[in-house]
């Protein structure tokens, strides 16, 4: 058996081998206006096989909103949850798929709508809008989510969230953005408390403040929101602001063995299509991962995403996705951050599968100007010896790259929690098994792509390589595999 890449990577399949489509199985679903069936208008088959790259322009790209200032302080319920073990933590998480980075923790003080209500000390505000917030702090965290259970939000609603270290850096949402991921999580059939919680964006801190804003005249009692528990951030993923990147030393999180992608003049259009993802599951634990955005053949930039079905399958899971673009270094080895771009409205589960352990979803948000959507190659399988490479966040780390080849095909299955076991296969099976001879890949580089002159051709789903194994094989899903099940209807049809 081999081991994941969350031992050293996590492998779990979120559904089972036997699961051919997390659509159907796994609570996975697709918004009407990207579903094709009915269509009589819609192909068959393919239009193409093969697609380029291209970049996104300023112009289809929305600018980002100016959040204005309240022009009061509000007074906030302010909840401080204890330090917590994280060795126990991590360990705890090591049954799970994906790299784990951040664990539940309950909130006993508004964990329920009658206890939140009261939490809530509503003031007026100078233009006629009333407001109220709550603090929550988690000693010895890094960053932190809260889980909003919703039984009732006002569409006009404002939510605004910070942290105590950048009072300055909101992130406001509306209900109404809110209201439309929880109801994308029913209408993939979902349900129960993960289908009716909203996860606050991680703001890099170990605590956040809340703040809801209401439109004059619009009552409080309007808002019927707990939360009964937060995601505790335990892995230090390292996000300062814009004005801190040039006074921030970040330490490498990944082996020294891992390949600054700032390092290869290779690689520098497609590098742009790359992006770390972190999301939390329905037990409000929270994973990282690697995901590269696709073009599709109408070339009309819609943000399809690409990744692994270990690392979402569900809906609910995709609605709280965060990503983060551009997130490498400032110049080869500097170990800091340049300028990157976060986006956290989460995304459409378009198609799942655990078959090539593939999951492709639409982005909620549009991604930042200047990033690449990347071309694909469906033209059945790769052949043994192809030279191919790796753009991926190992342990969340700023982008690495790995080159390497073909090595074969293998047939993986799950061994339950981490654990993968791949035989030798032929060119009917399912995943490449790669070796490299630059670089490795690690936890968080779950559900990158791999590339074939600068065109994706598959996804990781795990392996053993490290940088005290280099030479051990990897294994990637086939995207040729999962073009032809379902997937091109969206990119090439």
């Amino acid at each position: 058996m081999k081991n994941s890449k969350h031992a050293i990577r996590g492998l779990a399949w979120a559904c089972g081998i036997a699961a051919a489509m997390a659509v159907a199985g796994c609570g996975g679903g697709s918004s009407s206006d990207d579903d094709n069936g009915g269509n009589p208008t819609t192909p068959t088959s393919p239009t193409a096989f093969v697609l380029d790259s291209i970049v996104l322009p300023g112009s289809k790209a929305k600018a980002e909103a100016q959040v204005q200032p309240l022009g009061v302080t509000l007074r906030s319920t302010r909840i401080v949850l204890p330090q917590l073990d994280t060795t126990k933590s991590e360990q705890a998480g090591l049954g799970k798929p994906a790299m784990q980075i951040g664990v539940p923790r309950a909130v006993a003080q508004t964990t329920s709508v009658a206890k939140t209500q009261a939490a809530l000390q509503w003031q007026p505000l100078p233009d006629g809008r009333t407001a109220a917030a709550v603090h929550i702090a988690s000693e010895g965290a890094y960053g932190l989510r809260m889980g909003v259970v919703v039984g009732g939000l006002p569409d006009a609603a404002q939510l605004r969230i910070y942290s105590d270290e950048h009072p300055d850096a909101v992130v406001q949402v509306s209900g109404a953005s809110v209201n439309a991921l929880l109801a994308q999580n029913h209408k993939a059939g979902e349900s129960g408390q993960a289908a009716d919680t909203w996860w606050t964006p991680d703001v890099g801190a170990g605590n956040a403040t809340l703040e809801v804003v209401l439109p004059a005249g619009t009552a409080a009692d309007a808002v019927r929101i707990a939360i009964p528990s937060v995601s505790h951030i335990y892995q230090n993923l390292s996000l300062p602001t814009e004005a801190e990147l040039a006074d921030v030393t970040k330490a490498q999180q990944a082996g020294a063995c891992n390949l600054d992608a700032n390092c290869t003049s290779n690689y520098q259009l497609e590098r742009n299509a790359v992006a770390r993802m972190t999301f939390v599951a329905a037990d409000g634990i929270s994973y990282l991962c690697t995901g590269t955005l696709v073009n599709n053949t109408k070339k009309d930039y819609t943000p399809y995403f690409l990744t692994a079905n270990h690392c979402i399958s569900t809906q609910t899971s995709a609605s709280t996705l965060q990503t983060n673009w551009f997130y490498r270094s400032s110049s080869c080895n500097s170990g800091i951050p340049g300028t990157f771009a976060s986006r956290n409205g989460g995304a459409t589960l378009l198609y799942a599968t655990a078959s090539t352990d593939s999951s492709f979803l639409k982005l909620n948000d549009t991604p930042p100007a200047g990033v690449t959507l990347a071309g694909w190659d469906a033209r059945n399988n790769a052949k043994e010896g192809a030279s191919i490479y790796g753009l991926h966040h190992p342990s969340g780390d700023l982008l690495k790259y790995s080159v390497g080849s073909i090595n074969g095909f293998t047939n993986c299955v799950s061994t339950g929690g981490t654990g993968v076991s791949c035989s030798p296969g032929d060119a009917q099976s399912n995943f490449y098994s790669v070796r490299w001879s630059q670089g490795v890949t690690e936890g968080g580089s779950s559900g990158s792509a791999l590339f074939n002159d600068g065109r994706v051709i598959g996804t990781l789903y795990g392996g053993s390589s490290s940088c005290k194994a280099p030479n051990a094989a990897d294994s990637y899903g086939r995207f040729d595999k999962v073009f032809n099940s379902n997937i091109w209807s969206w990119l090439a049809g």
